[in-house]
């Protein structure tokens, strides 16, 4: 198992999450007796178990231990997986002298020993103890509460719950706080491996499913000592601790290697990008183009370097480097001319109050060479700059009726604005200082500088704003016009940074946006310009996408080799020994759950174990699962179902009234709960409710529409094919049955894009691909 992790460890820590991926996957195989070989010859662990029995009584025998009531044996229907000869199932109770709650006392910073150690104190599973406070605890209750080398404390409430810390090399007398639990050490047990257990997944899992609370969730002493714990030979457990040493070391280069790659991958990306923008002339351009152009497909192949580009090319878009100039073109000094025409016209009209002249602008402000025909300007020179305000929230009569539109700083950080988020009343205009701007008047946000990158959106609306925002009103409509002025901010977002006033939450005022300083080309070279922007635009959002495919693809098939991993040498199934009994329990647990929906019929029964049974992994799933109407759909497996919930008198199917089927409760309706508890885990049983949850209030079409989409996607990983959105919405519309097609393929990718919040929808190859395709099955609802 070791040479599985060891020759995919590129697949592994490639993968999104990849190297905490492999630390969680190392720790679950180390419990389930998968990471080292066993040996014949160690001596069991049930020898361990006795031992801890032996020692338990001589401690309460002593007075140094309360008598204990013995934990419920451990049933075999309880079990979630089978374990390695030599091992035994325990729980975190039985192998600990005791699990009990911390000191309630406050911190005394001023205070020596005994230490408080808090939940606090622990950091990356270690603690500095010399920053942890003293306390007040009287010498009777010091005994109780004292740490000793072997213990472990566990978080038991919060965003930290369940992190645990075992103590070791402890030099001072220290208690430990309110909020942390401890599991007492015993001389019988290797506290290393109990901490390896801490850290894998089935404990999550089982921690979780036992935590109780929402805002504050917390676990208690009593669910701690029965959480389920796989306990090795005591040999075993030694090769197993040095192992997931080796093997969390070996993750740790991994991690600095990725660091110094990724730090140095980004130094040459920068590099090469600026020597595009520092070249002196058109031939050193085209030298340092053509190097970036040979080495492309290795350099732009994160989200960093692809931003990167983003700059660079509007860098050079603004700089006069991204299109050749044409001579023959109009100088831009033309259109300032036109400009002051219009300033002077709209000065005369009163539209438009006179303004004093700009100041000169220095040879320190122009930042780089013009192009000849290019003009540097101030941005009043070429623009109406105002702003607005925000009406008294005291006085309702400026928010109702709410119909003209009010945009603040929050809202620039989107490309264009099609609506505001809030809206004032038509007082508000009257009566306060506000102006409406019209449509593809530019947005700048001028608080919080810093917080959103590139703050300058366009409106496509009437709209006036807050204070906190620039309105940019160019003198010239043309189009490539004011998006060249727009790329300029989008671009000078640093430099505009450096003119606002301001620490934590830099400011910019309107006398700084009127000052920006920028280049002005010749009208018909901006019109090449935007063009060959918007074209290289398309590239890199085109890189992205692909970026995102690659990763997608990695993390499935990274996810395929965990599940390799975990089922190797034994299959992780539900305890049942017959799958249709399991199945059966899991049908009357969907429908109890489901039945009184409206929404809930034959169909959504199908969806929804089916998505169950890939979610818990169901065991050697044999389900003939066709792409047919109202696929993918076994016809047998319901008919199966159907006939054991009717003959068990927990459901029948029954006719609507209006169209389709429902299910009525029959006379054992919910009776079989106990059973299904028996033949499903714990923990699969958190998953199978999180499913059913999920799909609760979705409608019919809804989870076909899901459950098809996840079959396709589940089909393509089984085949090796790569994956894309375009990919699985083509295979579902046109691979599968001519029905599906009802649906357009916006809706098809608006679920598929819905899929992807949420981990227990995105599949990960299991199971087995559907079958048929493009064929009508009618009469099924």
């Amino acid at each position: 198992m070791t040479a599985l992790l060891t020759d995919n460890l590129p697949l592994l820590a490639g993968a999104p999450n990849g190297i905490k991926k492999l630390r969680e996957l190392i720790l679950e195989l180390a419990v389930r007796g998968k990471l080292v070989p066993q040996d014949p010859s160690d001596e069991p662990a049930s020898e361990i178990l006795k031992r801890i029995a032996a020692e338990k009584e001589q401690l309460v025998a002593e007075g140094k231990l309360k008598k204990q009531k013995p934990l419920a044996e451990i049933a075999n229907e309880e079990r979630p997986f089978e374990l390695p000869a030599g091992w035994e199932w325990s729980q975190l109770g039985r192998i600990s002298s005791d699990v009990q709650y911390g000191f309630t006392a406050s911190a005394n910073h001023q205070g020596g020993e005994p230490l408080l150690l808090r939940i606090t104190d622990i950091q990356n599973d270690g603690v500095n103890w010399d920053n942890v406070p003293g306390c007040d605890i009287s010498p009777s209750e010091i005994t109780g509460y004292e740490l000793k080398d072997g213990d472990i404390v566990i978080a038991r409430t919060g965003g930290t719950i369940g992190k645990s810390y075992l103590v070791s090399g402890l030099i001072h007398s220290a208690v430990f706080a309110s909020y942390l639990i401890r599991i007492g050490r015993l001389d019988s047990i290797y506290p290393d491996f109990t901490k390896v257990f801490l850290g894998s997944q089935f404990y999550w899992k089982q921690l979780y499913a036992n935590s109780m609370g929402t805002g504050q969730p917390n676990v208690n002493g009593t669910a701690l000592k029965g959480l389920l714990i796989p306990l090795a030979p005591m040999e075993e457990q030694h090769r197993i601790v040095a192992k997931v040493d080796e093997l969390m070391a070996l993750c740790d280069c991994l991690e600095a290697q990725q660091a110094d790659a990724g730090n140095a991958h980004a130094q040459l990306v920068q590099a090469l990008l600026g020597s595009l923008t520092q070249a002196s002339d058109a031939a050193g351009f085209a030298t340092n183009w053509q190097r970036l152009v040979e080495h492309f497909q290795t350099l732009f192949i994160t989200e960093h370097s692809i931003d990167a580009l983003k700059q660079t090319i509007l860098q050079l878009a603004v700089m006069g480097k991204l299109v050749p100039q044409e001579p023959c073109d109009e100088p831009a000094s033309e259109l300032l001319k036109r400009v002051s025409e219009e300033k002077a016209r709209l000065v005369a009209e009163g539209k438009l109050k006179k303004q004093r002249p700009p100041a000169q602008i220095t040879e320190t402000e122009k930042s780089f060479e013009l192009p000849e025909n290019w003009e540097w300007v101030r941005l009043e020179e070429i623009a109406q700059v105002g702003t607005g305000a925000t009406p008294l929230r005291t006085n309702p009569k400026y928010f109702a009726p709410a119909t003209i539109n009010w945009v603040t700083s929050g809202e620039t950080s989107q490309d264009y604005i099609h609506e505001s988020e809030q809206k004032v009343s038509p007082l508000a205009l009257t009566e306060t200082n506000l102006t409406v701007y019209p449509p593809h008047t530019l947005i700048i946000a001028m608080y919080g500088q810093g917080k959103t990158r590139g703050q300058i959106s366009e409106l496509l609306i009437d709209a006036c704003t807050n204070q906190a925002c620039a309105a940019i009103q160019l003198l010239d409509q043309d189009e490539s016009h004011r998006r060249f002025v727009k790329y300029f901010f989008v671009k000078s977002y640093d430099d505009i940074r450096l003119l606002a006033a301001g620490g934590a939450q830099p400011n910019l005022n309107l006398g700084k946006i009127k000052d920006t300083v920028l280049p002005l080309p010749p009208v018909i070279e901006q019109h090449r310009i935007v063009a060959k922007v918007d074209r290289l635009m398309i590239l890199c959002d085109q890189l992205k996408t692909r970026l995102t495919q690659a990763r997608q693809l990695n993390e499935q098939l990274a996810s395929t080799l965990v599940e390799r991993a975990l089922t190797e040498d034994g299959q992780q199934a539900p305890i049942a020994t017959d799958r249709q009994v399991a199945r059966t329990l899991l049908a009357a647990e969907i429908t109890h759950r489901l039945h009184s929906q409206r929404t809930f019929g034959q169909r959504k029964l199908q969806k929804v174990i089916y998505l169950a049974e890939h979610a818990v992994k169901l065991a050697a799933i044999q389900g003939a699962y066709l792409r047919d109407a109202a696929g993918p759909h076994d016809r047998q497996l319901m008919n199966q179902i159907e006939g054991e919930l009717q003959n068990r008198q927990w459901y029948e199917r029954i006719e609507r009234e209006t169209v389709g089927h429902a299910y009525r409760p029959l006379s054992q309706a919910g009776k079989h709960r106990q059973a299904y508890s028996s033949a499903w885990s714990a923990v699969e049983r958190v998953t199978i409710e999180q499913v059913i949850e999920l799909m609760r209030d979705w409608d019919t079409d809804r989870c076909e529409m899901t459950v098809t989409l996840y079959a396709a996607w589940n089909d393509f990983i089984l085949e090796g094919r790569p994956v894309s959105d375009e990919a699985i919405v083509d295979e579902v519309m046109h691979s599968w049955n001519d029905t599906k097609l009802r649906f357009g393929k916006t809706e098809w990718l608006a679920v598929l894009e819905e899929m992807k919040k949420h981990k227990i929808l995105m599949p990960s190859g299991f199971g087995k691909r559907t079958s048929g395709g493009m064929l009508s099955l009618p009469g099924f609802e």
